[in-house]
């Protein structure tokens, strides 16, 4: 197996370097849940599987109301999660949600609280799945520039069919059997050399990093109802916040610039609810480069006439805690095993988009301070 890396592996401004590391099935798409199950269940074992410290802390996720209307809505949402199979997903009143997190504000009421979550170190985790792959025989290119796929027409039993062969590097020419396009935000413009279209736009996710408190306060990764907003505690005691607040992606999508007013408000919003993070100053923050799918969910599978390729894209900011499960899918597709996890994920929806709602996507600006 060769792996082609136009940089190295998790480096900025990638979202594999940038993301949350957040570890949840609370809150996934019906057409996640299979993976989100199979993944949380591997990331308990993953670090004797890699052989490295991941920072993997099971820690739990909880997502807060902070009103009567809100923990109403809560409760139907955990039905929701029970029945796509998050079966341990419970509701919690005021109390519980205090003794999960001390000093969330006055405010809450009740919350959801998914146990079997938790959180992981994003870098360590991506750099420590490329150096099992090479323990087991891969290569990586790092540094290597890919201009493009190679595609040439076969006919099979009188139906004509087109067939990916291989890559164009600036290293040369790289035949392949099979290649799987998995280059996040990039993979649109590789896509597009061979005239397929991705509905995937590109957005810079922020985060803050806030200085370090000396004790633990937050176990669970914590968000709320009303707001936009992810909220972690890392080992060296720092509070990491993130959430959806947006960035600007540079014109040649190299880099991105920040905006202040995103900083602001999504920082505003961490100390709101839990009071304590405002007793820090923001230590740095910075944006992650991160590919967006027309419907949120992302695009894993092979497409119909379209023999030698298989896509993970689109991942809309989900892959981080998906990736253990989407892996062995991805492997198990490719061999010809039964993959149901993916039923919902096919790349064969994109046949049923109107042209002009992919456009459309495409071309919206990001507007607001956060991602809707």
């Amino acid at each position: 197996m060769l792996v082609v890396e136009r940089s190295g592996v998790a480096v900025s401004p990638a979202a594999s370097w940038a993301s949350a590391g957040g570890v949840r099935r609370q809150g996934r798409h019906p057409a996640e849940a299979m993976l989100a199950i199979e993944a949380i269940e591997r990331w308990r074992t993953l670090e004797q599987e890699l052989e490295a410290d991941l920072h993997y802390r099971q820690g739990g996720n909880l997502l807060l109301a902070e009103s009567d209307t809100e923990a109403n809505q809560l409760s139907e949402f955990v039905h929701r999660q029970q029945e796509v199979g998050f079966v341990d997903v419970r509701l919690v009143d005021r109390n519980e949600a205090l003794a999960l997190v001390p000093g969330l504000n006055e405010r809450v009421v009740a919350g959801s609280y998914s146990p079997s979550d938790g959180q992981a170190d994003p870098v360590l985790t991506t750099r420590a799945f490329a150096s099992a792959a090479q323990r087991f025989g891969a290569t990586y290119w790092t540094g290597t520039h890919t201009s493009g796929l190679l595609v040439r027409n076969e006919r099979v039993v009188g139906v004509r069919n087109e067939r990916v062969v291989g890559v164009q590097t600036e290293r040369g020419e790289i035949q392949a059997e099979h290649v799987i396009l998995v280059a996040g935000t990039w993979s649109a413009e590789l896509a597009a050399t061979i005239g397929l279209r991705l509905p995937i736009r590109t957005r810079a996710l922020q985060m803050i990093l806030s200085t370090p408190v000396q004790s633990n306060v937050l176990r669970p990764v914590i968000s709320a109802v009303g707001r936009v907003l992810s909220l972690k505690q890392l080992a060296s005691g720092a509070f990491l916040v993130g959430g959806g607040w947006l960035g600007d992606p540079t014109p040649d999508r190299y880099s991105y610039t920040m905006r202040q007013s995103s900083v602001q408000g999504n920082w505003t919003t961490a100390c709101e609810l839990l009071p304590v993070v405002g007793e820090q100053r923001i230590d740095h923050s910075w944006c992650g480069l991160e590919g967006q799918s027309i419907d949120n969910i992302p695009l894993i599978g092979v497409i119909p006439g379209l023999e030698g390729l298989t896509l993970a894209v689109g991942f809309s900011g989900h892959g981080f805690a998906l990736a253990p499960a989407v892996g062995r899918c991805v492997a198990d597709q490719i061999n010809g095993h039964p993959t149901p996890e993916l039923d919902g994920l096919s790349p064969s929806r994109m046949a049923s988009l109107h042209p002009h709602a992919v456009e459309t996507f495409m071309a919206e600006a990001a507007r607001g301070d956060f991602l809707v």
